[in-house]
C-alpha cells in the first residue's frame, strides 16, 4: 500500500509546474524516501487516474490531475480515461469515433460503450460539420466547435442550424437547375463545357442580392454547401466552377 503521505508530496509536487515534473527532480524534492517507494507511488498515482505521464522529447514527466478533473473522472476505469483524454484532447475539433479506436489500441465495442457512458454521463456530445457530413464527432459537452470544424456561420448557440443549411442548399440547387438546361429544350442538359453554368462566386452574389442569408457567407461557405450537393448527388462539379 502506498504511503498516504508520500502520495500527497508527490501528488501536490506534480501540480506545483503547468508542464509537470521530471523523475530525477522528484526523488530530490522528496529525499530520504528508498526509490522503490516513490516508484510503488507513483505507480499507484497512475492507476488512481492522479498522475500522467507526458513526454517532451526523451524527457519524461509526470503531471498530476486536477481535483476538479479528477471529480468529472470519478467512477471511470482506465479506458474510459483514456477514451475522455483522447476527447478531451480534440477540443473545438471533434474527433472521429474509428480514430478514437486508433489512437487508444481499444476495440470498437469498448470504444462504443465508453461514448454511451459519457454522453449518458452528459459529458460529451456527438456533433456532425460539413465537412465530414456522414460522421459523427466527439468532443466535450461544454467545447466550442471550432470555426473550421462547424463551418462558422453553420452554428447558431454551438449547435448545427440545419434548416438554415437546407434551406441555403435549396436555394443554390435551384439557382444550379435554372442555369443547366435550355428554355428551348427543358428536357435536355447543357454539355460539360457550358460556360454559363454558375460560380461559386455568382451563387454567393445571388444569395446576397436577394437577401435569402442574414449572415454574411464567404465564398468557402458556398462551397461547403456545394460540397455537401455533390455529396448528395445532386449537382455534378464542372471545372473551374467551384474547387473541390
Amino acid at each position: 500500500m502506498a504511503d498516504s503521505r508520500l502520495a500527497r508530496l508527490i501528488y501536490e509536487a506534480s501540480l506545483s509546474t503547468p508542464e509537470g515534473i521530471e523523475n530525477d527532480a522528484l526523488t530530490e524534492l522528496i529525499p530520504g524516501h528508498p526509490l522503490e517507494d516513490i516508484v510503488n507511488t507513483v505507480n499507484a498515482l497512475l492507476g488512481e487516474g492522479k498522475l500522467e505521464i507526458k513526454t517532451r522529447g526523451s524527457r519524461l514527466f509526470y503531471q498530476g490531475v486536477a481535483a476538479d478533473e479528477l471529480a468529472l473522472l470519478g467512477g471511470m476505469d482506465s479506458e474510459d480515461r483514456l477514451i475522455f483524454k483522447q476527447i478531451q484532447s480534440a477540443g473545438g475539433e471533434g474527433i472521429w469515433v474509428r480514430t478514437l479506436g486508433q489512437r487508444t489500441n481499444l476495440p470498437a465495442a469498448v470504444v462504443n460503450r465508453t461514448i454511451k457512458l459519457l454522453e449518458q454521463r452528459a459529458l460529451i456530445k456527438a456533433v456532425r460539420s460539413l465537412k465530414h457530413p456522414r460522421r459523427k464527432m466527439y468532443m466535450l459537452a461544454q467545447a466550442t466547435p471550432s470555426a473550421e470544424f462547424s463551418g462558422g456561420p453553420w452554428y447558431t448557440d454551438h449547435e448545427m442550424d440545419t434548416d438554415f443549411i437546407d434551406q441555403l442548399a435549396h436555394q443554390c440547387y435551384q439557382f444550379i437547375f435554372a442555369f443547366s438546361y435550355p428554355r428551348h429544350s427543358p428536357g435536355s442538359v447543357f454539355s460539360a463545357n457550358h460556360a454559363a453554368y454558375p460560380t461559386a462566386s455568382s451563387i454567393r452574389q445571388f444569395i446576397t442580392d436577394n437577401g435569402i442569408s442574414n449572415v454574411d457567407l464567404a465564398i468557402a461557405d458556398i462551397e461547403q454547401l456545394l460540397r455537401m450537393l455533390v455529396y448528395d448527388g445532386k449537382i455534378e462539379r464542372v471545372s473551374p466552377s467551384f474547387d473541390l
